[in-house]
């Protein structure tokens, strides 16, 4: 345990890891072996030449047995190892919570430059300087922490594709440029990180936590590689819902004023309201909008598509149901200029809500049971 402590010290938290990996596999040996018990030498005629044998394999297994003493000694360091775990883990953690706080704020900073646009193009939140951690994480088994760490980089991985500076000024058509820029940048980005989540967590150390709860991130329920390998299953519910949270973040700034929302989308009932006061311009303009945001929300739809449904997590159907607000009434229009290949995605879209005023609330008399 000194030589441990002295390993955290110096930070060399890798020979600190593998110092207390080993220790404790040596620990649990010898307790396992001391809990087991003594089997017993039963004499025999047929057994009385081979009875010095028997005495010597008796002898070899009491001296397995361990003294009260020497069991507390054991016992104590398996104590004082926890700790440094402990310890070990929560410095890891906070460094990585740091890290990723000044990055942040770091990337706030140069948004709000007005001279971010001389900035260089690579972010230093594309480094994958956080893997050693993350991994040492994952070998003394906090997952919970490993995960939060990696969400929260890949996090601010996947906000700077969305600020990712445009090609092409996105007004009329070169919106569409601007949609397949920012829409081919995040996917490949989240399929990556998602496939990173998921290797992060396939190690065979995994076996080292007893807590076998379905709900949590300590938990093991898919197996590969032949039972080698297990994957969390609270891993993967959390990389789920992480991913929503990030589909959500996309279509809030694909809907914003720098895509959709600079787009003349308005419902078919001011359409006809225009044509019938004789500004045909209005008009046209808006079916120029419409068909516009029909090849955006295409590009949208083909490149997550292309970079999730070929690893395993098809979020297309989430992704057009948190597009459908965006697109400002005007979905069944966009719905019906879209790609043949969608069309069964957008199906919702076509199908007119009932109206408040439409649905009567049911009386009291009519909730009774029968």
């Amino acid at each position: 345990t000194e030589e441990v402590s002295a390993f955290i010290k110096e930070s060399r938290y890798s020979d600190a890891t593998e110092l207390i990996l080993k220790a404790k596999a040596e620990v649990s040996d010898i307790l396992a072996a001391h809990e087991q018990p003594t089997p017993h030498v039963v004499t025999t005629p047929t057994q009385l030449g081979s009875r010095n044998s028997g005495t010597n394999s008796n002898t070899h297994d009491t001296q397995k047995k361990l003294l009260k003493k020497q069991q507390a000694l054991l016992q104590r360091t398996n104590v004082q190892l926890d700790a440094l775990m402990d310890r070990m883990s929560k410095r890891l953690a906070e460094n990585l919570r740091r890290k990723n706080e000044a990055l942040k704020a770091s990337a706030k900073r140069e948004r709000a430059d007005p001279l971010s646009n001389l900035a260089p193009l690579v972010s230093p939140v594309c480094l994958n300087d956080d893997a050693v951690a993350l991994h040492l994480l994952v070998k003394l088994g906090r997952y919970q922490e490993a995960a939060t760490a990696y969400a929260a980089r890949r996090s601010l991985l996947l906000s700077e594709c969305l600020h990712e500076r445009p090609i092409s000024s996105p007004v009329g058509m070169d919106a569409v440029i601007y949609a397949a820029q920012i829409s081919s940048s995040f996917f490949s980005s989240l399929a990556i990180a998602v496939e990173g989540f998921l290797d992060l967590f396939i190690d065979s150390n995994t076996d080292n936590s007893g807590n076998d709860d379905d709900t949590s991130l300590n938990s093991r329920s898919l197996t590969l590689g032949g039972g080698e390998k297990r994957i969390p299953s609270g891993a993967l519910s959390a990389i789920v819902l992480w991913c929503d949270s990030e589909l959500a973040k996309f279509t809030n700034v694909f809907g914003s004023s720098r895509l959709l929302g600079s787009l003349s989308l308005c419902p078919p009932g001011m359409r006809r309201e225009s044509k019938e006061s004789g500004n045909v311009s209005l008009a046209k303009e808006r079916e120029h909008s419409i068909e516009v945001a029909a090849k955006c929300v295409n590009q949208a739809f083909a490149f997550a598509s292309e970079n999730l449904d070929s690893i395993g997590l098809p979020l297309t159907p989430k992704l057009a149901e948190n597009m459908r607000p965006k697109l400002k009434g005007c979905e069944s229009e966009v719905a019906a200029l879209m790609d043949m290949r969608w069309k069964a995605h957008a199906f919702e879209w076509t199908t007119e809500l009932p109206s408040r005023s439409s649905t009567t609330p049911r009386s009291l008399a009519d909730n009774r049971r029968v």
